[in-house]
């Protein structure tokens, strides 16, 4: 079966997940909010399913190409959204992750899934790539919920009765969140950096080579591991914590994006 079938009932299910959080967002009905999770989980299966076809189809070189590369961020911001939001019942942050997750299932369905070249990704290339983008979405999640935070906290200290009295926990628990996801994508990147280093050397005869998708990879580690830092010894915390992370997602946005839009014709690139 074509990957292509599971790839639209992704978007679709996931953009009837958005509208429903975006909802529920403004009419506080429980029920928009369950229709939206719902939609998420079953997203999350088809997305799974149009995994697993494409690489059947294609081969795992397939998940370094654009069509590969979207649907595992979707996937990835899906499961971090659904672990943390059942875990702490934060469906309110349903309204700002799932549009994410709607818009990379989308861009999937358009770009092409044809690899440029064909090389061995064996396990170490698939825990490469995987936890990459699980530490991406996770630091995606940190940054949106820190959003909520600000706006929680702004809310609280002007004293509006707003949707987010009532669907948030308390600012302390929220920052708890943050930082266990930022914690999470600091491990899964970690993870990617030397699994990405064995992978290289195996496949290229070479642990490091400079390469600006290797560089920007470093540097957002570094920036990490300075907010975790800070948040842990400089006692960075409440809104300040909240704006490094609000930065360290421009950082990530330049990494995923910028680089392998700009970089030369490589496994990293999304040119053809």
């Amino acid at each position: 079966m074509s990957p292509e079938v599971f790839i639209y009932s992704t978007a679709v299910l996931y953009g009837i997940s958005t509208l429903h959080y975006l909802l529920y967002l403004i009419f506080r009905k429980e029920k928009l909010a369950t229709v939206g999770l719902y939609s998420a989980r079953f997203g999350f299966l088809t997305n799974l399913l149009a995994v697993i076809f494409l690489i059947v189809k294609d081969g795992s070189v397939s998940l370094f190409t654009p069509k590969g590369a979207f649907l595992l961020f979707a996937i990835s911001v899906v499961t971090v959204y659904l672990y943390f939001s059942t875990k702490h019942k934060l469906s309110l942050s349903g309204a700002f992750l799932m549009p994410w997750a709607t818009l990379f299932a989308f861009i999937s369905s358009l770009v092409s899934g044809a690899p440029k070249e064909v090389f061995p990704v064996g396990i170490v290339g698939m825990v490469h790539i995987v936890s990459a983008f699980l530490g991406y979405s996770a630091f995606i999640f940190a940054s949106l919920l820190s959003i909520l935070y600000l706006i929680f906290e702004n809310h609280l200290k002007k004293k509006k009765f707003s949707v987010f009295f009532q669907k948030l926990p308390s600012l302390t628990l929220i920052e708890s969140v943050i930082y266990n996801s930022v914690a999470l994508g600091f491990f899964f990147i970690t993870l990617s950096m030397f699994a990405g280093a064995v992978w290289s050397e195996k496949v290229f005869g070479t642990y490091w080579s400079w390469h600006p998708k290797q560089v920007a990879t470093l540097i957002s580690w570094f920036v990490y591991a300075g907010i975790i830092h800070l948040y842990l010894y400089g006692e960075w915390r409440g809104k300040r914590f909240c704006y490094l992370n609000i930065l360290g997602l421009f950082v990530i946005v330049l990494n995923f994006l910028g680089v392998n839009l700009l970089s030369s014709k490589d496994v990293h690139s999304f040119k053809g």
